[in-house]
């Protein structure tokens, strides 16, 4: 099933193998070292070799390209924007694979610092010329809908669901992307809609994960309830939120349990899972849950748990820890100011322990 509405970095080593093995030129120091990094993931390092081969050795397309990778990966969106708009001034004026994929980031990077109508324009091109990239449709719909033009970012949903009209997931996405635009009375009469439409064939399952998306929690329990299945993972784990929203965190940290062992690790359903044993006061399952989703190197989820599991050591009144803790938190997130509270409080009684 092909995934709209987000562009991973972390696959970035193979588009850029890809892209960097078939431009057939000779490799150089510091390029090479610099794709390496890339490889790696190491932006930064990957960041000051790409300049040096571009000042010591060849303003070559890809060069550019990798920069602006590699400031995309550091946080540095307009000069990855401004990497990738001078990779394209080295095209030749064909239109090859490569400046699609280049465009593509140049819009990810101007949605990254905000210039979400640039990024439109960018995504414009690309559909322009590429008139069924339903990818392209769904990242412009997104700025279109951070810009506040609703009716254009309709359009595009459209352009994208009428090549996959009973993609439920794609349905869905489409629902938070709204609501999260903050149009949250429009995304549910769009979801309610599909509900509704009596000849749509949705399955049991379908129908009570787009009444948990809707707070329709009753609804969402009947269904998924009629439509579990012990073998599907997926099934249990939308369950388990549903439970979880009508505060039955036992059955809801059972369920998260279940998942975790037919489907593996997952770092946000182990954050789940403490979260649940930390409102049934078990604090040292808790712990366990959080410290377990902070093996498994998943940084869309790192924050989270650093700071649950920093707050249940203050649970188990173990204030020497939860204040280390806190603190390598607040190092790494200055700017979270419920964080820093925290500290004061662990600052104090810490003072008092000793």
């Amino acid at each position: 099933m092909k995934k709209f509405g987000k562009i991973i970095l972390t696959t970035v080593s193979l588009c850029a193998a890809l892209s960097f093995a078939a431009c057939g030129k000779k490799p150089t120091m510091y390029y090479d070292t610099a794709y390496a990094y890339l490889l790696n993931n190491q932006f930064e390092e990957a960041r000051d070799n790409f300049l040096l081969s571009l000042e010591k050795e060849d303003e070559r397309k890809d060069a550019y390209r990798g920069l602006g990778i590699a400031y995309v990966g550091t946080g540095e969106y307009d000069n990855g924007a401004e990497a990738f708009i001078k990779a394209l001034e080295k095209s030749n004026g064909r239109i090859k694979e490569i400046d699609y994929d280049i465009n593509y980031y140049l819009g990810y990077a101007y949605e990254k610092s905000g210039k979400y109508a640039e990024a439109a324009d960018v995504y414009t091109a690309i559909v322009t010329l590429r008139p069924k990239d339903t990818d392209a449709y769904y990242r412009r719909a997104l700025c279109r809908l951070m810009i506040g033009d609703k009716t254009g970012a309709d359009e595009d949903f459209a352009a994208v669901t009428a090549r996959d009209n009973d993609n439920y997931d794609l349905h869905i996405d489409i629902f938070y992307s709204i609501k999260n635009a903050g149009f949250e009375t429009e995304a549910s009469s769009y979801l309610r809609a599909i509900l509704e439409d009596g000849d749509r064939k949705i399955t049991d399952y379908d129908r009570g994960r787009m009444h948990y998306c809707l707070g329709n929690y009753s609804d969402a329990r009947v269904y998924l309830e009629k439509a579990k299945n012990l073998t599907d993972p997926e099934t249990i784990l939308v369950l388990g939120k549903t439970y979880e929203a009508m505060s039955d965190y036992s059955y809801a940290a059972t369920l998260y349990a279940e998942y975790l062992e037919k489907k593996g690790n997952n770092a946000a359903v182990y954050n789940q899972l403490g979260v649940c044993r930390w409102k049934l006061e078990d604090y040292e399952g808790a712990l366990s849950a959080f410290s377990f989703g902070l093996k498994l190197d998943a940084p869309d989820w790192e924050k989270e748990l650093l700071y649950n599991e920093a707050v249940t050591y203050e649970y188990l009144l173990d204030f020497d820890t939860a204040r280390e803790k806190m603190e390598a938190y607040c190092e790494k997130y200055p700017k979270d100011e419920a964080a820093a509270h925290e500290m004061l409080f662990l600052a104090t009684r810490h003072n008092r322990q000793n």
